[in-house]
């Protein structure tokens, strides 16, 4: 039986992969914010397989905050892989600011890429970098670092949807989609590319996420409220209705 570590896994993407893992022929290891390093480097020598998600996304995060969770904890585990002699597939989640490096989250994020990218070319080891960039879904916190999820939050809770400009231009992907895709890294384990971008992406307007959401209100206990043939709208009210059931995510 497999192995598989996933670093991250009470976090957003964690939990809806590991939903997706459960029941499947693998053994789950989870390493999260509250383990120690130890522990860390425990589950490392078992594993066969590492998802490394764990890392620093809040807007708010200080410069060392980014520098400890994104690039150290990389370092330190790919460390332990090398202490171990251990030549495994790593799927690490980055993100697509690791392009710009207009931030420490970036900035950081890129340097986590380089240590996979180093470990992938030293070890002759498969390892697969994703760039994600805004991600959606059943399960999000609320004024934590999605806007989608704040503001379907807001909207439940009777609160204002604060928008600075309906017209900026966006990029979702949606976490069920996500986690399907890893899964299926997960299972063939070879892959040409170490870069990879999602393959379901949705190009949007913050306006547009408004709207819809608004319209999601009015029609919540409407039982004859009918979508119109869009995957995203589709996706966005899915996750409406779990936020609607869930009150207390």
């Amino acid at each position: 039986m497999l192995n598989i570590l996933v670093t991250g896994s009470k976090g957003f993407i964690g939990k809806n992969l590991l939903k997706k893992l459960d029941g499947k022929t693998f053994n789950v290891l989870e390493f999260n914010r509250d383990d120690s390093l130890d522990t860390l480097e425990e589950l490392i020598n078992q594993s066969d397989f590492i998802v490394h998600l764990a890392g620093e996304v809040r807007p708010n995060s200080s410069s060392d905050d980014f520098k400890n969770s994104n690039t150290l904890l990389t370092q330190n585990m790919i460390d332990t892989l090398k202490k171990y002699n251990k030549h495994i597939p790593i799927l690490v989640v980055s993100t697509i600011h690791a392009k710009l490096l207009k931030n420490e989250y970036g900035k950081t994020k890129r340097e986590a890429e380089l240590l996979v990218e180093n470990y992938s070319k030293e070890t002759n080891t498969n390892c697969f970098i994703y760039r994600l960039p805004h991600v959606f879904g059943e399960g999000c916190k609320p004024n934590y670092n999605s806007v989608v999820s704040t503001w379907i939050y807001n909207s439940i809770n009777d609160l204002e949807i604060k928008i600075f400009d309906r017209n900026i231009q966006m990029h979702y992907v949606y976490v069920q989609d996500i986690v399907d895709e890893f899964f299926s890294i997960i299972e063939a384990k070879t892959l040409q590319e170490m870069y990879i971008e999602p393959t379901k992406v949705y190009q949007t307007t913050l306006g547009e996420v408004v709207d819809m959401i608004e319209e999601f209100k009015q029609n919540i206990q409407n039982q004859d409220y009918k979508l119109c043939n869009s995957e995203l709208k589709q996706k966005l009210f899915d996750t409406y209705l779990d936020y609607y059931r869930n009150p207390n995510v």
